[in-house]
């Protein structure tokens, strides 16, 4: 599930070379989709939650667990900010300032600046509670040496 077109191609060619059939691919977001069928065991979402404000976070949670069965897992990378907000400054500048000119290294820091700008990345005292009130338990967490990325491993209770 995505609502790019472009992730979704990226996504169907993925499934084609791994020769997988089970995987259904659809075009929508966290709070348009609808699931069909039974609860599933697994969501994986990388890099999607932090385009969402932080109230909008806390309802895509919510229709996330619906969607898992008791006990299912939520893994979830994003970008996650684990400093403290009097070091935001610092931080946010030192990884704007590692992107690459012109893009070949990844982002280009006119994008990581605008990402900064414009998504809504959250600070990990903020959703790791809403995480918790969503219904999940928080089984892992990790976050990167920077303190901008966030990995967790989130059991539906």
């Amino acid at each position: 599930m995505d609502v790019s077109p472009i992730m979704l191609k990226l996504l169907r060619a993925k499934i084609v070379d791994a020769g997988l059939r089970n995987i259904e691919v659809v075009q929508a977001g966290f709070l348009s989709y609808e699931h069909q069928g039974g609860p599933a065991d697994f969501i994986y979402s990388r890099y999607a939650l932090h385009h969402l404000p932080d109230f909008w976070k806390w309802v895509a949670l919510v229709h996330l667990r619906r969607i898992l069965r008791p006990g299912g897992v939520l893994r979830l990378w994003d970008v996650v900010y684990s400093f403290d907000p009097a070091e935001a400054e610092d931080r946010l500048e030192a990884w704007c300032a590692s992107a690459g000119l012109d893009g070949e290294q990844g982002w280009t820091r006119a994008e990581l600046e605008e990402h900064v700008r414009e998504e809504n990345s959250t600070f990990c005292w903020l959703l790791e509670p809403m995480i918790e009130r969503s219904g999940f338990r928080i089984e892992d967490s990790s976050y990167s040496a920077d303190g901008v990325f966030a990995k967790y491993v989130l059991r539906r209770f």
